[in-house]
């Protein structure tokens, strides 16, 4: 309702909300305003991650209702401050981890792990499955136009894959076999940068058939179906008893953490990207005796996201056969639910677009 001067309702913009689990409405939304120092984006697309979707079956807590998720985006600068380095219309991404800047955490280059921090989309902090989001100027990059839109929202997941890659440096120059557990989106996209890195021979496991030719479609020179075959057998059949040297856990389950130990040779590393489920049990004897590493990965810093923001302007990441939905906003409800019961693996990266 319009009245006078002071009663006038605060502009409204088209939101998907997260109610409760298995929840999800299209409904209308107070519009955020730009703050000192923020730029307003108008969203023009944003993946689906698979924490959304575990979010949205109200099985890790990290999302409270009702609240907006969303944190892989891409869009359009709509308003700026008087001093920004951004104009109205630039092409844009969003890096969605908001750190303090200052902590001991973030003075060291771990700003994605900064305990004063904030995650836009997660927990109770709105983001991107809307409209519009207003965030911090140091938060925002530009792209060009030889990128699209869909593609810049892809930022986000291939920087979680640069960073795990990353973990290893060059020791993967030298490893005569890896071992990437989960073909996801995350899963498929460190294959690629593993394949960038010069890795010799890479293995993907999944349960997923079609996952696994899509592994084998981007690389992977083995594909292994642990629910047909025992995956510690298979490896060490491909491998000649030799096991792998690293292996990249994607799914965060305590079957595929298992996994990823179970296929190392004595000495060898996992690192750990999945994060689905909180507690795990694993042999800690098995760790001890063959004297194994795991190392931990958590998103990304504001390097590793220009990186690949670099990476995807030079067309240097397949994304495409990963992208299996782009549809309007609208249809988000319906987009979550078929998410929720993708049983086959058919569905990987959806992308909304308000």
């Amino acid at each position: 309702m319009m009245g006078g001067k002071g009663n006038r309702c605060p502009p409204e913009m088209k939101a998907l909300v997260y109610t409760g689990p298995g929840q999800m409405e299209l409904s209308q939304w107070e519009k955020p305003v730009r703050g000192e120092g923020e730029v307003l984006v108008k969203v023009k697309a944003v993946g689906i991650c698979g924490s959304d979707v575990e979010g949205y079956l109200g099985k890790t807590g990290r999302r409270i209702p009702p609240m907006i998720m969303g944190h892989e985006f891409s869009g359009e600068v709509a308003e700026v401050g008087g001093r920004s380095k951004f104009r109205v219309g630039d092409r844009v991404v969003v890096q969605p981890k908001l750190y303090c800047g200052s902590c001991s955490y973030c003075q060291m280059g771990f700003s994605n792990i900064c305990p004063h921090g904030q995650f836009l989309g997660v927990m109770s902090r709105n983001g991107a499955m809307a409209e519009y989001v207003s965030v911090g100027e140091q938060y925002v990059f530009g792209f060009g136009e030889n990128t699209t839109y869909v593609e810049a929202s892809m930022v986000e997941p291939l920087a979680v894959a640069h960073r795990a890659v990353s973990k290893l440096g060059t020791a993967i120059d030298e490893a005569k076999y890896l071992l990437v557990v989960g073909a996801g989106t995350i899963g498929l996209l460190v294959l690629q940068m593993l394949r960038k890195q010069g890795a010799r021979s890479v293995i993907v496991s999944d349960l997923s058939e079609y996952r696994l030719e899509k592994a084998r479609e981007l690389g992977a020179d083995y594909a292994i179906n642990p629910g047909r075959k025992n995956l510690k057998a298979a490896i060490s059949e491909i491998t000649s008893d030799k096991m792998v040297d690293y292996s990249f856990e994607a799914v965060g389950l305590n079957p595929t953490a298992v996994d990823s130990l179970e296929g190392l040779r004595i000495g060898g590393t996992a690192v750990w990207i999945g994060n689905a489920q909180k507690m795990i049990e694993i042999d800690m004897q098995q760790i001890v005796t063959t004297e194994l590493t795991v190392k931990g990965t958590y998103i990304y810093t504001d390097e590793d996201y220009v990186q690949c923001l670099n990476l995807i302007e030079e067309k240097a990441v397949s994304l495409e056969p990963l992208i299996s939905v782009q549809t309007e906003l609208d249809n988000g409800p319906e987009v979550f639910r078929q998410l929720a019961e993708n049983k086959d693996g058919r569905l990987l990266k959806a992308i909304l677009m308000p």
